[in-house]
């Protein structure tokens, strides 16, 4: 799996209280990476490092942190690890609705198609949020674990508009 297309799965996936709606044709896009320094090496079993003010766009899709790792083994994704004060992301449904998640540390093992959000978790979208120490979602079963941890989990879900002609 490319680079290109493993980010805006892992916001996909990060988003999973809207994870069918996540803006499809954004993994498509050109991807543009920026930072203020990229290490590491370009091979089959590399990881390269970007730091400093990284930035990634894709569609929609906007991620800001302080330092974003991408592991390969074999040539393909093994993890991606975003880091930050915290991680920022933003991305719009197919809807055209936001939705922004922040943590501290985000990891995407494709691998396992698991996500792991941590250090004050938090996914918003006009229909609600959630908040905890740890979230972790699975990709292949859409189960969402959150806490577990010794903090508490908050779910907030705004109720449904009602319709003005009523």
């Amino acid at each position: 799996m490319s680079m290109r297309r493993s980010i805006p799965i892992l916001i996909a996936a990060l988003l999973a209280a809207d994870l069918a709606d996540a803006r499809r044709g954004d993994r498509d896009q050109p991807m543009d990476l920026r930072a203020d320094r990229q290490s590491g090496g370009l091979g089959d079993d590399d990881a390269t490092v970007f730091s400093g003010n990284v930035e990634i766009d894709q569609g929609s899709l906007s991620i800001r942190a302080e330092r974003a790792t991408v592991e390969r083994r074999a040539g393909d994704i093994a993890r991606i690890v975003l880091e930050g004060s915290p991680v920022r992301m933003d991305q719009r449904t197919d809807r055209g609705e936001p939705v922004n998640a922040t943590a501290a540390r985000i990891v995407y093992t494709p691998t396992d198609e698991i996500i792991l959000l941590s250090g004050g978790a938090q996914v918003m979208q006009p229909r609600g949020t959630l908040s905890a120490e740890t979230i972790r979602y699975n990709m292949t079963t859409g189960s969402v674990d959150a806490g577990g941890d010794g903090g508490r989990v908050r779910t907030v879900i705004q109720p449904r508009p009602r319709d003005s002609g009523s």
